[in-house]
């Protein structure tokens, strides 16, 4: 290991093989909860909580992950057997430490996809622990701060100010038993028994920084577990370690892991370690600045378990008529070798690299800029479709099924960072219109036109510079309000006709809550509420009503305000090409199946 190595230089050098269409499972992205924050609020969602971080299976492994910290820290150097060390004199020597500094480095790959995109996330952080005091961290993400971190071991309180965004945030929870425990995982004795426990391989001398070190390497992960606990499951997990032969102390720690399931490598350095130097009190004293909005959280998870017959049966509707699945049934034709509007799709791609949200929202934002309008192109794309495909003699449902194939290419093409994926998009909304021209009161079919439309269509484009949203797309406030709206209108008339609202009929009310007032029509927006309000019993959907009840109250005074319908869907900086959309968009697979209805959340352990 060579100082001048990268971060990028030690994720690309583990030749690992990750299969990229395999089940997101990390859970959701902190940064980017945080920096959306203004856009939560006008959506009228909670700002994340920090109950809901700690509650994520990204958390929980970045759990296990400082348990290994704490090895580096506090124990890794006392393995038997390593070079002529002196383990016992090392061990009295660094349990004598109640205070030590460090940096953390971070980093998520995604790629090299398929489609020719590789996508990646860096973080770092300085910090700062006392076993009296507890810890502070300021934590950057791609080169700003995005959070800082205190746990206060004589308060009794962890706090998290978030600086990220319009929208600053300090979020206090309390200390529990639990979360004490897990700060002292670091106690080198247990940490020293669990490492004996395990097997390791000895990687030799090396130099770092110009220290001559020596190194070991772990495999399992198994063994850091507490008994009767187990850790997130791994499809790959590598440690190693490093401590100066000089000093017997550790000076670089780095770990590797592919959470089981996951597209997502995360490698995670420590190094730049300050044994037992002086840390003041006043440095676990933070000061909230007065334009931060605090945030209390008990710390307790909300529980989405139906608790009522109707919820029960508005679960077991959810799963056995999902959103959009309407049309699942029908078989998909193949359009993979069908080329529209003169591009040749099957020419080799560059590969692109994108570095965290804001590269992968302005390359977007670039690469659709430079597409053709729709409108332009929208009389070719019919001559093209009905001379290859016969859409102008296709029935309501081929031509779904015709569309829903065409969006799916459109993705496998590379979606809206392709230079030439557009027309495959805009082909599928163009069938979709026709089939609602077809049977236009046919509420699914209206679903599944949104779906092709917002495939393109992001809802703002961003503004790099300021790392906030920069322009509304007129086409949200405009042809999709007028899309849920007639949606609306048809659920009133069923409802009077004695039809008790679904899962779908919910999701698309919260569009007209979320899309009319992009129009500063209130009213509707404030009546679709009302409606969801007055059919929660019968429809199942208690669990939305605190929710709804905000919402009501806020519509009601010019306040834009709504509920989410899904979550997840951002587990990986990857995803965040899907982003920017209405939550009911539900996107290719490998978004689509990292999202659930936010009253099945149980079902994933959220």
């Amino acid at each position: 290991m060579k100082p001048e190595h990268t971060l990028d230089d030690i994720v690309r050098g583990l030749e690992v093989q990750i299969d990229p269409c395999v089940d997101q499972r990390i859970m959701e992205d902190t940064l980017r909860r945080l920096t959306e924050s203004m856009e939560q609020r006008a959506a009228g969602t909670r700002p994340i909580s920090w109950r809901t971080i700690m509650r994520t299976p990204i958390a929980k492994l970045t759990i296990a992950a400082a348990v290994i910290v704490a090895v580096a820290l506090l124990g890794i150097h006392f393995f038997s057997g390593t070079s002529n060390i002196a383990w016992a004199a090392v061990l009295e020597k660094v349990m004598t430490f109640d205070t030590y500094v460090y940096r953390s480095r971070e980093v998520q790959t995604t790629g090299p996809r398929p489609d020719g995109f590789e996508f990646a996330t860096e973080s770092e952080s300085k910090n700062y622990r006392s076993e009296t005091y507890g810890s502070f961290s300021e934590n950057y993400r791609n080169g700003e701060l995005f959070i800082r971190h205190y746990t206060l071991l004589e308060e009794g309180l962890h706090l998290s100010l978030c600086p990220a965004g319009e929208h600053k945030m300090c979020i206090r929870m309390p200390l529990n038993e639990e979360r004490i425990r897990e700060f002292r995982l670091g106690h080198p004795r247990r940490i020293i028994t669990k490492i004996l426990e395990g097997d390791y391989i000895e990687l030799g001398g090396d130099t770092i920084d110009g220290k001559r070190v020596m190194g070991v390497e772990l495999r399992n992960l198994d063994l850091f577990a507490d008994e009767g606990q187990e850790v997130p499951p791994m499809d790959e997990f590598i440690g190693r370690f490093w401590i100066e032969v000089e000093t017997e102390l550790p000076v670089w720690v780095e770990i590797s892991f592919v959470p089981k399931g996951s597209a997502v490598r995360t490698t995670m350095v420590w190094d730049q370690f300050e044994w037992g130097v002086p840390l003041e009190a006043s440095l676990f004293k933070p000061e909230i600045p007065a334009d931060y909005e605090v945030v209390d959280d008990d710390g307790s998870a909300p529980d989405s378990t139906p608790k009522t017959d109707a919820a029960e049966a508005f679960a077991r509707n959810t799963m056995a008529e999902p959103y959009l699945g309407d049309f699942d049934h029908l078989p998909l034709p193949d359009v993979s070798g069908l080329s529209l509007l003169g591009f040749d799709l099957n020419a080799p791609k560059p590969e692109l690299r994108l570095r965290g949200t804001t590269e992968i929202r302005v390359a977007q934002d670039e690469t659709v800029a430079g597409w053709p309008p729709y409108e332009q192109v929208q009389a070719q794309l019919r001559e093209q479709l009905q001379d290859k495909l016969g859409v102008d003699e296709m029935a309501v449902n081929r031509l779904v099924a015709a569309g829903i194939a065409l969006r799916n290419r459109f993705w496998e093409v590379g979606g809206c960072l392709s230079e030439t994926s557009y027309p495959y998009a805009y082909a599928s909304r163009l069938v979709m219109e026709t089939a609602h021209e077809l049977a236009p009161e046919n509420t699914a079919v209206i679903d599944q036109l949104i779906e092709s439309i917002v495939t393109y269509e992001v809802l703002y484009t961003w503004d790099a510079e300021a790392d906030r949203p920069k322009k509304l797309n007129p086409i949200y406030p405009g042809l999709l309000a007028d899309l849920r709206g007639l949606q609306f209108e048809l659920l009133k008339a069923a409802v009077d006709q004695g039809h008790v609202p679904t899962w779908k009929d919910f999701v698309r009310c919260c569009d007209v809550m979320l899309l009319s007032p992009k129009r500063k029509d209130y009213a509707s927006a404030l009546e679709a509420t009302r409606m969801l309000i007055d059919q929660a019993e019968a429809g199942g959907w208690t669990h939305y009503l605190d929710g709804l009840r905000r919402t009501e109250e806020n519509l009601a005074v010019g306040v834009r305000s709504g509920v989410t319908t899904f979550l997840g869907g951002h587990q990986g900086v990857h995803l965040e090409r899907y982003g920017r959309r209405l939550h009911s968009f539900q996107g290719p697979q490998e978004y689509r199946q990292s999202r659930v209805p936010m009253h099945m959340r149980h079902l994933k352990g959220w």
